[in-house]
């Protein structure tokens, strides 16, 4: 969708056109349940975040300037909505000593076998799933969903920097709970 088109669906949204808003809000709906459901892991909260979030654009759509993207201000509010859905039940630091990365395991002698197994595949779902959810969502946005390191920045409402932060973290922590996964035995 065009700016100018999304220009003209925002107009109409907050007019009070609600079926203008559905096209606006639609086309961002593959990225945000792929987002919520890997910060959350249940498909009712993944629901319960994604209504709210809905209803919240909608009620502050006037708040909406049109620096960005609608599907990318969509996003920090689902992203927001879901940090507050998940924060009490999650640590929001990770101890990471100096040492994370350090070594290079030895991954077997067919990596490409490894890499496309479904335990292995299992193993870093679980890796991600443990990341503290600053670190889960920033990784998820970069190397999940693909997007730039200023798009991601954005959605969470920090800067680049932090972002990349979170991002080196965050595989850091993956790397080591994949080492841990290799050095309790798995054999290629």
């Amino acid at each position: 969708m065009s700016r100018v088109d999304e220009s003209r669906l925002v107009a109409r949204a907050r007019e009070g056109d609600e079926e203008a808003f559905a096209e606006l809000a639609e086309p961002c709906f593959p990225r945000l349940r792929g987002v919520l459901w890997r910060l959350m892991r249940d498909q009712d909260q993944v629901d319960d975040v994604l209504q709210n979030a809905l209803t919240r654009s909608w009620l502050n759509l006037q708040r909406f300037e049109g620096r960005s993207r609608f599907c990318t201000w969509l996003t920090r509010i689902a992203i927001n909505e879901a940090y507050n859905a998940v924060r009490p039940t999650r640590p929001q630091t990770l101890p990471l000593d100096d040492q994370v990365g350090e070594r290079v395991p030895s991954w077997g002698a067919q990596p490409d076998r490894v890499f496309e197994s479904r335990e292995f595949l299992a193993a870093v779902d679980a890796a991600l799933a443990a990341l503290p959810v600053d670190y889960r969502t920033a990784v998820t946005l970069r190397d999940v969903e693909g997007l730039s390191t200023a798009e991601a920045a954005e959605i969470l409402g920090v800067g680049e920097r932090a972002l990349k932060s979170r991002v080196h973290r965050g595989r850091m922590a993956m790397r080591a709970a994949l080492d841990q996964w290799f050095a309790d035995g798995y054999v290629s």
